[in-house]
């Protein structure tokens, strides 16, 4: 049997191929392996993997198992994570039912993990499929008592934060939500597994620049308002990445920015927050500080302060026009 390096050591747990429910393929040892994992978040953007943060995220299983789930697509990421890093396997499991996220082999197989990533696809599929099932429990003792790394991209990133947008109406451009935060289709749930303490209070969008998603992700923080939830913004550009230590400490990485949008309290929410009327949230044009990072770039969620110089902004909405200015003081 092949064992990992960094003192893995072997499990007596071994289910073999075909016997591995919802797993469609596996790159390296189907035996299980045990090693010490290192917590870390890994927010992907979408689009292309950055490989130095993807690195990142998997050496900090530490020679371990690690297990991408997702509710459609295939196995592109087990070879792709195999060459970049010292892991003992890679295993993707597609789970499009209830019934998939309830099987007893397949929560034991995923419980086994040092690193839980989940694919990118439609957050509404993973609400429908995943939520209150065996799937979530275990996914929540990965998280919160084995203490793995774990994180995904694009819809797999957004699912993460203290609430999420669902999507279970479809999605909604900046230009919908903002003309009316209160469309069916702006929803928002709990984080699907029960979100990481330093990301409760925000909320996670990603294909951010690229998709001018700005403007909802202002809604978003403006909705949340209204069930007692007044969080910020970590939103991702695509290629980019945000990865996120066991301190609290987020190092940006890739190609685009991370966005980082801190509601100013004290000057107050929104100005007009009501169904069907346009979105206003000026504040004297200071409603939200905006930190924009850098690959490198690193930022305290504890704090909420930068480590290094990324550049600063103010955003703001008058009647459901978004608006972002740069700090020059």
């Amino acid at each position: 049997m092949l064992l990992a390096a960094c003192g893995a050591t072997p499990s007596a747990n071994r289910i073999d191929p075909p016997l591995r429910p919802s797993s469609i393929g596996i790159s390296g040892d189907p035996a299980d392996t045990i090693t010490s994992p290192i917590p870390l978040i890994f927010l992907g953007g979408g689009s292309t993997d950055q490989d130095n943060a993807m690195t990142r995220f998997l050496q900090a299983a530490n020679g371990g198992d690690v297990s991408v789930i997702r509710a459609s697509g295939s196995t592109g990421y087990n070879d792709y994570m195999m060459e970049l890093a010292d892991i003992h396997s890679a295993e993707s499991f597609l789970i499009t039912s209830r019934d998939a996220a309830s099987n007893t082999t397949t929560n034991q197989l995923i419980s086994f993990s040092e690193a839980l990533f989940v694919a990118g696809g439609d957050q509404w599929n993973y609400a429908m499929h995943w939520s209150e099932t065996p799937l979530d429990a275990t996914i929540r003792g990965l998280k919160d008592v084995k203490r793995i790394p774990f994180g995904g991209t694009s819809a797999g990133a957004m699912i993460w934060g203290g609430r999420f947008f669902d999507a279970r109406n479809g999605t909604i451009s900046s230009a919908e939500a903002l003309a009316n935060p209160f469309d069916e289709k702006l929803s928002l749930s709990p984080g699907l597994f029960g979100s990481a303490p330093i990301l409760r209070n925000f909320i996670i969008d990603t294909h951010f620049s690229e998709r001018d998603r700005e403007g909802r992700l202002m809604s978003f923080m403006a909705r949340g308002r209204t069930i007692n939830y007044s969080p910020g913004g970590i939103a991702i550009d695509e290629k980019t990445a945000f990865v996120i230590d066991e301190d609290g400490i987020g190092t940006a990485y890739g190609l685009g920015f991370v966005w980082i949008y801190l509601p100013d309290e004290a000057l107050g929410g929104p100005e007009t927050l009501a169904a069907a009327t346009p979105l206003t949230w000026n504040r004297g044009g200071r409603a939200v500080r905006v930190w924009k990072l850098s690959s490198g770039d690193r930022f305290d969620l504890n704090s909420l302060q930068t480590l290094d110089r990324p550049s600063g902004y103010y955003a703001f909405v008058v009647n459901g026009q978004f608006t972002i200015t740069a700090d020059n003081e």
